[in-house]
């Protein structure tokens, strides 16, 4: 299943003026309406949006964030709510409590002012998970997952901006690396969506990147034969190349409202074999990941990074390699 396949309704325009009003609250560090009883408890029910929430640890102290409507959003129309850029005021300050039921999430913090957000917000490396620990459900017991849809021009340029800065942070993190090769490298995307992701990576060095992509959906891969050299129909939990035979995959689908996390943890394995001793796969997307640095080391990876920075935001990128073999 693909990140990018995933249909949705017009946002009603209330909605985006209290996400917009709330984002506000939010910079202006007004955190009245989730007081309670000496408390600060932001409460989501399941089928709302519990993905807005985020958890990571400074040293020994958990910190609490949530998501605000993205800009993408407000000025371009990208379908969605948030995008996985994470800014300064989302930021909250210390965990206090977390609890779930059959309805919904509670988180409690204690909020911090602006200057302790931004320090905090500051203190995040590319070592610090942002975890967000709740899945969106479509009824309880039932994650939100993907539902094909038609790709178009248009369609396919909100899906290019979304993932712009994305894009362009791969392309300097991995430039150094794959911009001057004596050999061929084969990179794999196995939900490879319009194809321009990949395509884009493979601009590095066109001479030696090997590009191969996967997808379900018949048109998405008539899509990208135009940029990709291979492109195959098919489930990631099939893949399209032989185990041991690639050196990069971009994985960009065990998001949010994509996969169910069930299936995110079956699908990773199968794409870890995939690749050469010593190759790296790389997870990103446009929303929260389902699985974390725990999955991928029992998938017999090893983690090197889990966050980007890039201008004033950072987001979720996770590194990892395969483990190499030992020489006889």
């Amino acid at each position: 299943m693909d990140s990018d396949q995933i249909r949705r309704r017009p946002l009603d325009p209330t909605l985006v003026r209290d996400e917009i009003d709330a984002r506000a609250a939010m910079r202006a560090g007004d955190f009245s309406h989730w007081a309670r009883a000496g408390e600060h408890v932001i409460r989501e029910e399941h089928h709302n949006f519990p993905e807005r929430l985020f958890l990571f640890r400074l040293g020994d102290v958990w910190h609490v964030g949530s998501k605000t409507i993205s800009d993408l959003v407000v000025e371009h129309g990208l379908p969605g709510l948030f995008c996985s850029r994470v800014h300064w005021h989302n930021v909250l300050g210390p965990l206090t409590s977390v609890r779930t039921s059959d309805a919904d999430v509670r988180v409690s913090f204690r909020p911090l002012d602006e200057a302790g957000r931004r320090a905090a917000f500051d203190a995040i490396t590319p070592e610090t998970e942002l975890t967000h620990p709740f899945a969106r459900h479509r009824e309880p017991g039932q994650e939100v997952v993907a539902e094909a849809w038609e790709v178009n021009d248009h369609e396919a340029a909100l899906l290019n901006l979304g993932e712009e800065h994305i894009r362009r942070y791969t392309l300097e993190r991995f430039g150094p690396r794959f911009a001057d090769l004596d050999t061929d490298v084969v990179a794999y995307d196995p939900a490879c969506s319009t194809g321009r992701f990949l395509a884009d990576f493979a601009s590095l060095n066109p001479a030696r990147i090997r590009t191969v992509g996967q997808d379900l959906s018949q048109e998405m891969v008539d899509y990208a034969a135009a940029h990709l050299e291979r492109v195959h129909v098919g489930d990631a939990l099939e893949p399209a190349v032989p185990p041991l035979s690639v050196d990069i995959v971009f994985v960009r689908f065990l998001n949010n409202e994509v996969v169910s996390t069930a299936q995110a943890r079956q699908i990773l394995p199968r794409l870890a074999f995939c690749l050469k001793p010593g190759g790296t796969m790389v997870l990103l997307g446009h929303s929260p990941l389902l699985v974390d640095a725990i999955d991928l080391v029992g998938a017999g990876m090893t983690v090197t990074q889990t966050v980007a920075r890039q201008d004033d935001h950072v987001f979720q990128y996770y590194v990892c390699e395969t483990r190499r073999l030992r020489s006889a």
